[in-house]
């Protein structure tokens, strides 16, 4: 709880910081002044985005907890079958063949985009979703991100319980990975990473838990691909959005957290989900019937007839 409130701290400390450059680049005489009213004037979309960035951060608690208890409720199960699935949909293991792609430098940059960009781009996918100028498009992307994060982070990974290509050894004896185990440098932020997650297995906690299948991380960023287009269309952003997806997903396999499936299952939830988002935010409850007194506003009533 500490350092999910510290992480909302800093979201909103990132908006704030955010906000005051929009009104200094329009070389206003006070800055400070124009976003006091800035905030004032908009200070029902704030509040609002302000609940919804509090909400996510107690869900995400939620999502945790739910992660971690996935072994205990289904023991992993499902790594042989994704990777053999792997293996005949790409004719070897798909870190092969990103392996002999690129070389050391690539997994070292690799290993820093999986962790520094993406920290960047999911703080402001969240800011953007809580705080977007189209309420209606912030409260169906907030909306599809909760859903990924239950449907496909927890019960779909429930379904599918799953460690990962660089546990195969340690969870079921296999060792098809070792090969990768020992490609990937001891110093890299994934491996002792992985190591990490492996030496608190099922311990509580913030950011712990070992679930493959599906990814997260590429689900997050598939997410993103919906909002971007919904919002600027076949434009260049969504290309740039491709463009970090695409290298989020060779991370991912590169790294040895996922199989390639992972990324591919996770597509296939996420348009739904963001399709199902849109129709629940377009819901309107049905307006209540008005009492008759109400409906019949101001005209005066009629006098009691009296029996004679």
């Amino acid at each position: 709880m500490y350092l999910q409130s510290l992480l909302l701290v800093w979201l909103v400390l990132i908006a704030l910081v955010i906000l005051f450059v929009q009104v200094a680049m329009k070389r206003v005489e006070s800055p400070t002044k124009v976003m006091v009213r800035v905030l004032r004037s908009r200070r029902k979309r704030y509040i609002e985005g302000a609940v919804f960035l509090v909400a996510l951060a107690t869900m995400m608690q939620v999502y945790m907890i739910l992660k971690v208890a996935i072994p205990q409720i289904v023991p992993f199960y499902a790594d042989p079958m994704l990777a053999d699935l792997d293996s005949a949909l790409f004719g070897q293991d798909p870190w092969r063949i990103t392996h002999a792609i690129f070389g050391p430098a690539a997994t070292r940059f690799l290993d820093w985009f999986y962790v520094t960009p993406c920290l960047i781009v999911t703080a402001t996918m969240t800011l953007w979703a809580c705080f977007a100028k189209d309420r209606a498009f912030s409260r169906r992307s907030v909306l599809a991100i909760t859903m990924c994060w239950f449907i496909i982070g927890n019960w779909a990974a429930l379904s599918l319980s799953s460690a990962g290509p660089i546990y195969m050894d340690h969870f079921y004896g296999d060792a098809r990975f070792a090969d990768l185990l020992a490609v990937l440098p001891p110093d890299l932020t994934a491996t002792q990473t992985q190591a990490y997650l492996l030496e608190n297995f099922s311990a509580p906690g913030f950011g712990k838990g070992i679930s493959a299948m599906p990814s997260m991380h590429n689900a997050l960023y598939l997410l993103l691909l919906w909002m971007v287009y919904d919002r600027f269309g076949n434009g260049w952003q969504l290309w740039l959005a491709i463009a970090f997806e695409a290298t989020v997903f060779v991370a991912s396999v590169h790294l040895g957290w996922h199989y390639a499936l992972d990324a591919v299952v996770a597509a296939m939830l996420v348009a739904p989900i963001w399709y199902v988002a849109g129709r629940v935010e377009s819901w309107r409850l049905p307006r209540l019937a008005l009492p008759l007194g109400n409906r019949l506003g101001n005209r005066p009533a009629s006098a009691p007839s009296v029996s004679p």
